[in-house]
């Protein structure tokens, strides 16, 4: 069982970082006034996180952790449309972020920061070779590649598609599925149970 001070803390800390994120660049933001924001010392803060990106990413795993939980096991139970799946996973991911625009927006304008665009291709990564490793055993079988760069591939791809759709200003969530699922190659989706 967690202790309720480090769920408290950690709370804080994920409070404090995504609205100071939210104003200036991630890498502008030191530990001491993020220790600040949130109520607690430095010292405090360094038993959690070695530094302000990873209390972002830590954030923002709380929320992506979820999404990716429900797509691997929506796949894993094969029941359902595929495809529906898929959109319904990142339409979550566009929640998400539509959640915390401002964070998103700074982001992406902000070229000198990879911070955020990193933490979510890391993110997707892991959700994709997930994703890949279970769909290897549904048919159709799938075709013969390296894992590894495939996910890369198409977990930057991902971030690169957010980046437009949160430098267009659009806050529309269906273009933006549709483009993404028209990008999808034939073989992603297994066949329908």
């Amino acid at each position: 069982m967690t202790d309720a001070r480090i769920v408290r803390t950690r709370a804080a800390l994920h409070a404090a970082i995504t609205q100071l994120a939210s104003t200036k660049p991630v890498p502008s933001i030191s530990v001491s006034e993020l220790a600040a924001l949130a109520g607690i010392n430095r010292v405090t803060f360094y038993k959690h996180f070695s530094s302000p990106a990873e209390v972002l990413g830590s954030a923002l795993a709380l929320d992506l952790d979820s999404t990716r939980e429900h797509y691997i096991s929506s796949y894993a139970e094969h029941s359902g449309d595929p495809v529906e799946i898929f959109t319904a996973s990142i339409d979550q991911i566009l929640d998400h972020i539509d959640r915390l625009r401002p964070l998103y927006v700074l982001s992406v304008t902000t070229p000198q920061d990879g911070t955020v665009p990193n933490l979510l291709a890391d993110h997707f990564t892991e959700t994709i070779s997930q994703y890949l490793e279970q769909r290897a055993a549904w048919q159709p079988e799938l075709p013969e590649f390296d894992r590894a760069v495939v996910a890369r591939f198409f977990a930057h791809g991902l971030v690169g598609a957010i980046k437009a759709w949160v430098q267009s200003g659009s806050t529309a969530h269906e273009p933006f599925l549709r483009s993404v699922l028209m990008s999808a190659p034939a073989w992603w989706f297994p066949a329908a149970a």
